[in-house]
Parts: C-alpha cells; structure tokens; sequence
C-alpha cells in the first residue's frame, strides 16, 4: 500500500472512544478518530476476513471528495474505477436507450469524480489505515450489552470496556448498538427484493464478440426491464472481472437470503425467469461460477441516533439502514464519519460530547432520510412495467444524448437526475461548519463539569 500525507484535525481533548462493528463505517470511524487523537477501540465479533470482490460499491463525488480530503487518492487510483458516463439499455432487447455523461466540468466543479470499488477493496484500504494509525481492533469479540451508566460494553469473553462515547455501527440486522439507543427492538421486516451479485472473466466477456460492446472502460451499463435493472461494469484495477448486480422481486420464501453478502449458489438455484433479459446477460450468468443473494429486509428509520443525553450514537446502517444496491449507501456511511469527526475535534471538554452528538444528529438524519427516500423513488423509476411511464422515461433518457434542443435536454436531465446531481455537491463539513458558527459558542460557554448523565 502507498504511503499516505493525510490531511489532519487535531481534537482539543482526547476522548476514550469504543467502536462497535468494523464495516466501512466502524473502520472508517477508527481511523479518522485516531488520527484526530482519540483513543480509539474497535470490537468486532467476526473474524475480519469477509470480503466480497463481486460487489461495487459506489463512490459518487460527495463521497469521493471526503476520502480524497482524508488524503486516500493514492488508494483511489490503485483500486477505483472512474465513471465517465451512465449507459441505460432496454433489458430485453439490449437496445440503447440513452447516454447520461458526467461532464468534465460538471467533475471539476465538484472536485471529486464518481467512482466504483469493490467491497473488498475499501476493506483492506481502512483496515491498513487503521494498522497505520494504532487502531486496537478486536476480532471474534462479541458485544453482549451496552449499559448506559456508567457507559460500558459487556463483552461475551466478560470484559467491561469503559468508555466516553460509544459509535454503534454493527449494521443493519440484529443491531445490539441500535437496541440500546432506543431502548427497544425496531421490526426487520422482511421483503422480496433480492439482489443477485455475481462476476465473470473480464478476458473472457472481450474474447466473445457479442458480448465485447459491454466492456467499455469508465462506462456504467444499467438493463432496464420489466421489475428489474441491471447494473454491469469491468473492473481492470486490481481483478480484471466483469461485475452485474441484478435487482428484481422474487417470489417465494426469502428468509434464507437475508444479510447474505457471502454465501454462494449455482445460478440455476434461483428462478429468475431469464427469458425476460436479454442475450448477454443469459450468456453472462452462464459463464458465472456461482451467484451471491442478497434479500433486502425493509427496517424503519430509528427515530433518534443518541441515547438521550447520553455519550452512544449510530452511524451508517446501524443509523440509517438502506437497501443494498444504493446508489448513496456507503457515501452516507463516509459523511457521518467525516461530520462527527470535524465535531469532535472542536469540543474542549468531554463533557460537551453530548452536544455535539446532538448537533451530529441534527445535521444528518434529515440528509439521510433525504437519501432513503430517493433511493426507492430511484429504484421505482429503473424498474417501471411496460406503459405510459417508463415509455415517457425512456423518451427523457434519449433525449439525454440525441436532443438537440438544449432547454429541452436540461428539462430532461433535471427530472431525471436532477435531484441526484444535487446530492454530489453536498458537503458534511461545510454544513457542520455552519452549524458550529451558529451554535457552538453556547457549547464553549458550558462549565465544564456539567453532568449529563442519566
């Protein structure tokens, strides 16, 4: 891995800090936090090694911006792929339906470019982070229960971890984090929308004529069809794989499914009634080895992301659990580690911790929700049955690339991806800032010997 000059900010007080889970969010958090000066403590209760190189993970420019400002675009050029353009084709006949392009200067204006990574990529990026930075990460540790007061996890092995904030990101699912910030357990609801991960041969796709118009570099291909989108792009950094992700309602008992991101199954496992996509992709999961499920399980936004006046919050899917093939699921996860972090660093007694974990919640429940909210009505959008809809969404995709009318083209780009494009411009720490400048001195004016706790 490449030596890193990161970009710092230095906390006034260093806080004993207990970091459940080691996703990306709990990874992320560790290393952003040491290297503000906290002392910081991972527990995880698996053994570290899961990864998945059959998944993408998006980086849209907000994100991306946020680990280059971290300084990790060595580690983005070795493993991200760039994404010049979007590349919408009808998921039965393989047609063109139209071309969205991210724009050069759209790019620079944004400072940051949209990226793809594999899963397992990021994991290795901040797990070698974190060896750099002094993170202590415990593996096959299991969390029993977080108490409150006097703020301490219980660990299966018997050890009590004392601690002055507690970062709950142990995901989604069976959230022990997320059980003891709202003194209950939210339903996990389960549903039929399952995503099928899988990859094949990059040298194989392009030694095949037919399917060699796929592989374009920088290109994103998304299969649009009846219930289902596809989403198809080659990765030559580090794998040289072809990676799909299809996304569709199933029929049928799901349960099995649920949280899977590793177990594999033979393609004909599944009926996914192939005839409806078209050739290239039967021929794509034909040459798949194996194909990853993994069933979305609908869970309710948690009404708050603090114990009240209490020293634990939620970050990333603990705090705002999405479906797994979001465009803005990992980009949230990276923005709430990147605001909290500037917050942290600005308190000069522990004591105000609380505060600023108020004002952290305050800054990005709205924002993710926002985010959730869009993901589905995006989802709707890819995935409309044949009719009126989807053919007046197919006519503002090719007006995208083929509309010569330049006011007409803007209309059709604003409807459709408008409100996609303003969620790239979205900073954590300029609108953290702003919060900060309004508020903060009534956080610095406090006796620092305020007791907050219950």
């Amino acid at each position: 891995m490449p030596d890193i000059p990161f970009t710092s900010r230095k906390a006034s007080v260093s806080a004993r800090i207990t970091i459940i889970g080691a996703s990306i969010t709990g990874l992320a958090t560790a290393c952003i936090l040491r290297r503000s000066g906290h002392e910081v403590l991972v527990v995880e209760k698996s053994d570290g090694k899961y990864r998945t190189d059959f998944t993408f993970l998006r980086s849209p420019p907000n994100m991306t911006r946020v680990l280059q400002r971290w300084g990790l675009q060595p580690y983005l050029a070795k493993s991200g792929m760039i994404v010049d353009q979007f590349r919408f084709l009808e998921g039965q006949s393989g047609k063109t339906i139209g071309v969205l392009k991210l724009y050069e200067e759209l790019l620079r204006d944004l400072m940051a470019d949209f990226l793809l990574i594999h899963h397992g990529d990021l994991i290795s990026i901040f797990q070698d982070l974190a060896h750099r930075e002094g993170v202590e990460i415990r593996y096959n540790t299991a969390v029993v229960k977080i108490e409150r007061v006097p703020l301490t996890v219980l660990l299966e092995n018997g050890d009590v971890l004392y601690s002055d904030l507690i970062v709950g990101a142990d995901g989604p699912l069976r959230s022990i984090s997320r059980d003891a910030v709202l003194l209950r357990q939210i339903e996990e609801l389960p549903t039929q929308h399952v995503c099928f991960s899988f990859s094949v041969s990059l040298e194989a796709v392009q030694a095949d004529a037919e399917l060699e118009g796929i592989c374009a570099q920088r290109n994103w291909n998304m299969w649009l069809g009846d219930g289902f989108v596809i989403y198809g792009a080659c990765h030559v950094c580090s794998l040289n794989r072809y990676s799909l992700c299809i996304t569709t309602e199933m029929e049928g008992d799901m349960t099995e499914y649920q949280g899977n991101w590793t177990k594999q199954y033979p393609v004909d496992h599944f009926d996914m009634k192939l005839e409806r996509f078209e050739p290239r992709i039967r021929k794509l999961l034909k040459m798949a080895e194996f194909i990853i499920p993994t069933c979305h399980v609908y869970i309710p936004e948690p009404e708050n992301l603090i114990c009240d006046l209490d020293k634990v919050i939620l970050a990333g899917q603990s705090a705002h659990p999405t479906m797994p093939d979001g465009m803005h699921s990992t980009a949230m996860c990276i923005e709430d580690v990147d605001a909290l972090d500037y917050l942290l660093t600005r308190i000069k007694h522990i004591d105000e911790i609380p505060r600023v974990l108020s004002a952290h919640e305050e800054l990005r429940m709205e924002r993710c929700t926002h985010a959730r909210d869009w993901e589905s009505r995006k989802l709707k959008m890819l995935t409309l049955l044949q009719g009126e809809d989807r053919d007046m969404r197919d006519a503002k995709m090719r007006c995208l690339s083929e509309c010569e009318d330049m006011e007409e083209k803007e209309y059709a780009f604003n409807d459709l991806w408008g409100e996609e494009v303003d969620f790239y411009a979205y900073d954590p720490i300029e609108q953290a800032d702003n919060w900060w400048s309004m508020y903060g001195t009534v956080i610095s004016r406090r006796p620092s010997n305020t007791d907050y706790s219950c």
